[in-house]
């Protein structure tokens, strides 16, 4: 889960050196077609893997999507020199590689988000499932500054060895998807892993209707779309209200991933335990809840519970995709975590979107802007509580309830 997030996240911090490489504006809509291009087949691949998931297996998709990953930005490491010897644009070779990769990406979560709910039974999927979306705060705190702290590195090399090696997002790209391919075909059990233990009594098919899980979806799609107009006004809100200077907007950032990995630990050891759907509601509750305060709070107290709405958003995750996997059985698993993905994806896209427009209406005056934005994020936290309370917590097997 870390590739595909990476994808998504890694080429912030180093937008500017990468537009510079590739001969275009950092605001040229060329550069924001480079940035989106990945998210967007990602989201054309999530049905497709689904399907195909479920066809061929689920394990097979996951390795596919790891090494089209890793193929894809092997490529684009060598792109400059690449570019050169096809004579083709070095903006063009670089957006076909990302869209390669980010269908890669698409089939690497849609595979592992389901393989999360297929290797274990009812019981433990929030552990298990809370340990998996642990990937993407950890792309966050990761692969948000590391291209950063290397950029420095990269512009002492010569241009004889840069022209081999491109950006350093490309790098640590393909660094990790080395690490991560092998890794994935040690650890998967050959063939089709599937549970064992019995479903909720709401999995009468392999995969219900829509209109009989559409409730599951819209979950899936309000919550991060209470998460992501915060997220997108943080950075000019801290700036306008309280002086934030890079460094400090930097710092803010990364204790929003610190926090949020703490959460999805936290989440993983609790939820088994003291119930997933439990967990889920009065995480979301104390998200809905906390999220008025923020247009109150002084500079300290807006960091300390920015990190706390960081920490309480991510404990969601795992519980939540927990209860959903048992919607469909294992001959489904795979289209269900394609709807549910897309669902969210939607909802961030969604959020990003109303975050940057709530924020451009209320520029003059940042407060006000931020109750707007805060009102928002409450509203749809609190649609996606009531949505979860139809979701019901599996039956435990018995050497469960035994042991």
């Amino acid at each position: 889960m870390f590739l595909p997030a990476f994808g998504t996240h890694g080429l912030t911090a180093g937008r500017g050196a990468l537009a510079a490489s590739l001969g275009i504006d950092p605001g040229d809509w060329r550069m924001g077609l480079v940035m989106a291009v990945f998210a967007l087949a990602s989201i054309t691949a999530y049905a497709l893997a689904g399907r195909l998931g479920d066809r061929h297996g689920l394990s097979r998709g996951l390795h596919l999507g790891v090494a089209g990953f890793l193929v894809a930005h092997a490529l684009i490491l060598v792109s400059p020199r690449l570019a050169e010897l096809l004579a083709c644009p070095a903006w063009i070779l670089f957006l076909g590689l990302r869209l390669v990769a980010g269908f890669a990406g698409g089939a690497i979560t849609v595979s592992a988000n389901a393989l999360g709910a297929a290797l274990y039974p009812p019981g433990e999927r929030g552990r298990a499932l809370s340990l998996v979306w642990l990937g993407v705060p950890l792309a966050l705190v990761v692969g948000v500054p590391l291209p950063g702290y290397l950029a420095a590195t990269w512009s002492r090399l010569s241009p004889g060895v840069r022209e081999w090696i491109g950006e350093p997002y490309a790098a640590v790209a393909t660094l990790a998807a080395l690490i991560v391919l092998p890794l994935a075909r040690a650890v998967l059990p050959r063939g089709e892993p599937v549970a064992q233990a019995p479903e909720s009594s709401e999995s009468t098919a392999s995969l219900p209707p829509l209109r009989a899980t559409w409730w599951v979806y819209a979950t899936s799609l309000l919550l991060p779309l209470g998460v992501f107009p915060l997220i997108v006004s943080a950075e000019p809100y801290s700036e306008r209200a309280f002086g934030f200077a890079p460094a400090q907007r930097g710092h803010l950032f990364l204790l929003l991933g610190v926090a949020s990995v703490g959460g999805g630990l936290l989440s993983g050891a609790i939820a088994d335990r003291l119930g997933r759907r439990r967990t889920l509601l009065v995480a979301a509750g104390s998200f809905a809840l906390l999220t008025p305060l923020l247009p109150s709070c002084g500079a300290a107290a807006y960091v300390a519970l920015a990190a706390l709405l960081g920490f309480v958003s991510t404990m969601r995750q795992g519980p939540f995709q927990a209860l959903a996997s048992c919607v469909a059985d294992s001959s489904g698993r795979g289209r269900l975590s394609a709807r549910v993905l897309i669902a969210s994806q939607v909802g961030i896209s969604l959020g990003q979107f109303a975050g940057i427009a709530l924020v451009r209406a209320g520029a003059s005056d940042a407060a006000p802007s931020l109750s707007t934005v805060a009102a928002c994020s409450t509203a749809a936290t609190a649609a996606a509580w009531l949505l979860a309370l139809k979701l019901r917590e599996p039956a435990r097997p018995a050497r469960d309830i035994a042991r």
